[in-house]
């Protein structure tokens, strides 16, 4: 497909890095407004990632920008707190790098959809934002002056509330599985307990994570609480798999100690975008400034199984049989040292 990629239109670069400057603009922003209610958050959020994921596909597609070009790029983002201003912005960004790929990229059927297609998808989201965020203007001067530009309208509540019954979330973390090399499936069940996500590996590693139970939890208010974490981990354990819990909300302190401790994985929606599946979180910044004492370690404070069981063979903690856990982080190993190398640590037990 190289040799049908035209030339990049003069300022393209400079137009996506204005366009990326103010995305990252509104997203810092969000973590730090405590003026929004949960849900303006959330969907905000889940607005922002919806709109990134079509402009990542567009520059997938398209060449490499002139490293030249790049240099010279002296465009600078909108004030982080004006949202109005960077929503406008994105807007003026968008409109413009469709306006200019659609009067010089090749005839659509070299892509499975058109990168100025894919950058129309990202602004219908883009312009939801104002429907979420309170200081910004419903209506858009930007596509005012675009009446010919054919925009679907986009509700912006998406997806896993109501009628979406969480399986936007369920649709978003399959989708980061098959890029972090899983085959995954949604709505299955151990015995009588529905599993949101169960995922493998398509090339084992010979690691635990080459199995993956994951349970999602797309709310706008509630936190997850202990419960949420129990079941979540009854079920990895039945079905020899490590446990991922994707969510939208918060964690109360008793469920991220028992997130850490049994080494459960926590994603949100920014660990969706990263280059591969996370590890565990198991230790904790501290209160204090250059404080020298021993850090936290989930497996050093956690403590152990009943002394009745300690000495007993197989009594270790591990959701995948044919591991045990080795160091103080999130490694394991595996039991038997004289496997032949192409046996799977987990097999035969």
């Amino acid at each position: 497909m190289t040799s049908d990629k035209s030339p990049l239109p003069d300022g393209y670069n400079e137009h996506l890095r204005g366009l990326t400057k103010a995305i990252e603009s509104v997203r810092d922003t969000l973590k730090t407004d405590h003026t929004l209610t949960t849900d303006q958050q959330m969907f905000a959020r889940r607005l922002l990632y919806l709109a990134n994921e079509p402009i990542k596909e567009a520059k997938s597609l398209l060449p490499e920008p002139n490293q030249a070009d790049a240099a010279t790029d002296e465009r600078s983002s909108s004030s982080a707190s004006d949202y109005m201003e960077l929503v406008t912005q994105i807007e003026q960004e968008l409109c413009w790098l469709i306006r200019s790929l659609q009067a010089t990229q090749p005839a659509a059927h070299h892509y499975d959809e058109p990168p100025a297609e894919k950058f129309t998808t990202a602004l219908e989201y883009a312009t939801a934002l104002r429907d979420i965020l309170p200081s910004v203007p419903e209506d858009s001067p930007v596509l005012a002056d675009q009446a010919d530009l054919s925009l679907k309208e986009v509700d912006p509540h998406v997806g896993g509330r109501g009628d979406g019954d969480g399986r936007w979330l369920e649709y978003q973390l399959e989708r980061a599985l098959g890029r972090w090399g899983y085959r995954a499936d949604t709505r299955q069940h151990l015995f009588s307990l529905e599993v949101d996500i169960v995922a493998t590996r398509r090339e084992k590693q010979q690691e635990p994570s080459d199995w993956i139970v994951a349970q999602c939890k797309d709310w706008t208010s509630d936190p997850i609480t202990p419960a949420v974490l129990f079941r979540l981990c009854t079920v990895a354990f039945a079905c020899r798999a490590m446990p991922v819990l994707c969510h939208t909300t918060e964690l109360t302190p008793r469920a991220e100690q028992l997130a850490r401790e049994f080494e459960v994985r926590i994603l949100d929606l920014t660990d969706l975008e990263r280059a591969e599946l996370p590890t565990p979180q198991v230790a904790r910044p501290t209160a204090e400034f250059r404080e020298w004492r021993p850090q936290y370690r989930a497996r050093d404070d956690r403590g152990s199984i009943p002394w009745m069981f300690y000495n007993e063979p197989g009594k270790r903690f591990s959701y995948v049989p044919g591991f045990t856990p080795v160091g103080k982080d999130a490694d394991y190993e595996p039991i038997e040292s004289d496997r032949d190398d192409d046996t799977h640590p987990a097999a035969g037990h």
